[in-house]
């Protein structure tokens, strides 16, 4: 007996309407893989091609039947041909996916004679189908061929084969590209839809059952499909859009359960209460828009919880949102361009799931030959672009995790806009010291020229008036002068010298003196081994020594003392010049810094010096002049340790 002689109409609403919610995500889906790129694009569109027609094929059956067209007729057996002959042609689109997907060589050959199997059986059963039922002049009223050509026979020898298709592929070309629990569920629910369909099939046609177990039976065998598609849809989510489609299906989904459920309390409890009242009808409309109303609120507040199930459980994203808000404000902390790119990549790794050799920071050009999803670093990234390239098991990205890309790179953007600000600034600030440093260098040079003319001149007179007199002496005034200008010479652009070294020159430049005044001048050195090799500023004693023989000795007509001495105190080095010649104030002129220190000297000399330590200490170095009782000055400089 043809099954659907048994249909009652609860059970062609039954029907009608999982045809109605298939026929829906399959459109939806057949939408999203058009739009999709990949190299599996093809048999996927064929896979939800398929899926389509079927149930297309299913509600236009059974919106006919309820039209009062007989199951039996020409054209309800025309309708239900077309879908059989699209689920002959779907276990085609799997193999050949699962092929494409083999790990191994053997395999691929494997699964190249399943898809001629599934190619071959699928034209097999769909002439069957197409010449049983669209041709029935030339049906043989042989047994053999009556048989092989009859609808419901042909039908459940397509749920069959479709089956047994999926069995094999998934035991020789799955093992190995399972790489996620969401896969080895979809693979399940597919064999289970299809086993469950096979398992009806057998049980309508032959095992009798009572009315009612023999209508469920009748549903499943055609409803079951719907396993496969909703596992075939988490399985080939590997298209762009695919969460979307996800979402939405479960949606659907939802508002299918909560439509049942809210008809069954309205034509079920409700009705039977509303025929005790005095206007049914009233009562039932209006439970039936309070319930509808409930039900509305429901699918908006389930609604996100599906979504949230889709994106965490589905297709095992983490909560991406707040990955990316700890990203950015971790970002701060990364002085580098290098580490902005490192963490950037490894965000995407994280989000994507992928492996780190899969997701890279690169100055991208396309080249026409692999197809890549190409993300710009923003505002100033340049040429710089995440690249994700689709290759393997993740042939496309979706949606939610492309928009996460951006958000990731226009935060990884924006911090290394700051840090090319922040060396730009530096740059200048490096730029603004070398011109300073050069500054404070070029009026070093200019202060040291000062000192050398003055000493020159002088020591030039001095020789004029040695050679006729003490040709001698005036000999070695040149030889000892000569050394003093080469130690000039060789600091000439060191504006720090070790103080041993400076001592050694003024003892050259005293002997010249000595020289000079004879047996009037004595000089003694009094220096700590420990500040031996202290920088201090180059020729920064000689304008001290030049101003106490000049001021001090050089007026006296007695035997005079000049005491050079370095010493350390309080971190701080004391460099001094004593001298007992006529001290600070003679005939009412003061020659330098009064005893109080709020003067400063009149002398270029001292002036000079003030003007070096100044340049270089600030007002951390300082100048004084000290008059010693019973005649004399001392010079001291004050400068810190380590400058």
């Amino acid at each position: 007996m043809d099954a659907f002689d048994q249909l009652s109409t609860a059970g062609l609403i039954g029907q009608t309407y999982g045809f109605a919610v298939g026929t829906a995500l399959a459109t939806l889906l057949v939408a999203l893989v058009w739009r999709s790129g990949g190299a599996d694009r093809g048999p996927r569109f064929l896979f939800a091609a398929c899926i389509l027609i079927a149930n297309l094929s299913g509600l236009a059956k059974n919106i006919a039947l309820a039209l009062n067209v007989s199951p039996k007729s020409i054209l309800a057996g025309q309708i239900r041909s077309l879908g059989f002959i699209a689920a002959a042609m779907l276990p085609l689109s799997i193999m050949i996916i699962w092929r494409n997907n083999a790990v191994s060589e053997i395999r691929r050959r494997i699964g190249n004679g399943l898809v001629i199997y599934a190619l071959s059986s699928g034209l097999l059963i769909a002439g069957c189908l197409a010449f049983g039922t669209w041709i029935p002049s030339f049906i043989s009223s042989a047994s053999a061929f009556h048989l092989l050509l009859n609808q419901d026979f042909v039908g459940n020898l397509t749920i069959y084969n479709g089956f047994l298709l999926v069995l094999l592929g998934a035991s020789f070309l799955l093992p190995g590209t399972l790489d996620n629990l969401t896969d080895r569920v979809a693979i399940s629910l597919m064999i289970a839809g299809l086993f469950l369909s096979s398992v009806s099939a057998v049980l309508d046609s032959y095992v009798s059952h009572p009315t009612t177990l023999a209508h469920i039976i009748s549903i499943a065998r055609l409803q079951s499909i719907v396993l496969l598609l909703i596992g075939a849809l988490f399985y080939f989510s590997r298209f762009r859009a695919a969460d979307i489609f996800a979402k939405q299906a479960m949606r659907l989904l939802l508002g299918s359960a909560l439509a049942i459920v809210a008809a069954s309390v309205a034509l079920g409890p409700v009705a039977s209460m509303a025929r005790t009242t005095a206007s049914p009808r009233a009562v039932i409309l209006l439970c039936a828009a309070i319930l509808t109303g409930c039900a509305m609120l429901l699918y908006v507040h389930l609604g996100r919880w599906t979504d949230v199930l889709v994106e965490r459980r589905i297709f095992g994203k983490r909560d991406t949102r707040l990955a990316i808000l700890e990203f950015r404000d971790s970002l701060g902390l990364f002085d580098s361009k290098a580490i902005v790119v490192s963490a950037t990549q490894a965000l995407a790794v994280e989000i994507l799931g992928m492996k780190p050799d899969e997701v890279s920071v690169q100055n991208f050009e396309p080249d026409g030959k692999a197809a890549s999803v190409v993300v710009p670093i923003l505002p100033r990234g340049g040429d710089l672009h995440l690249v994700v390239p689709l290759t393997g098991n993740r042939r496309t990205l979706l949606t939610a995790e492309i928009d996460s890309l951006r958000e990731i790179a226009l935060h990884a953007g924006r911090r290394l806009d700051e840090l090319d600000r922040e060396e730009e600034r530096m740059e200048s600030i490096r730029l603004e010291s070398r011109l300073s440093q050069q500054l404070v260098e070029a009026e070093l040079r200019a202060l040291r020229a000062q000192i050398n003319p003055h000493f020159l001149f002088n020591s030039l007179n001095t020789i004029a008036a040695l050679i006729s007199l003490e040709p001698e002496k005036a000999e070695k005034f040149t030889v000892r002068l000569a050394k003093v200008f080469r130690y000039v010479l060789l600091h000439a652009d060191q504006p720090l010298s070790a103080i041993d070294e400076e001592m050694d020159f003024l003892r050259t430049y005293l002997e010249i003196e000595q020289i000079r005044f004879g047996e009037r001048l004595l000089v003694e050195f009094d220096v700590e081994n420990s500040i031996a090799h202290t920088a201090v500023p180059s020729l920064i004693l000689q304008p001290l020594v030049e101003n106490a023989i000049k001021h001090g000795i050089a007026p006296k007509v007695s035997k005079s003392r000049i005491l050079v001495q370095a010493k350390r105190r309080d971190g701080m080095v004391l460099l001094s010049v004593e001298d007992d010649g006529i001290g600070l104030f003679a005939n009412g002129k003061q020659l330098g810094r009064s005893l109080s220190g709020s003067g400063s000297g009149t002398g270029v000399g001292l002036q000079n010096v003030r003007e070096r330590l100044h340049t270089m200490y600030g007002t951390t170095a300082s100048l004084s002049l000290v008059d010693i009782p019973g005649g004399g000055i001392r010079a001291t400089l004050e400068i810190p340790v380590g400058e």
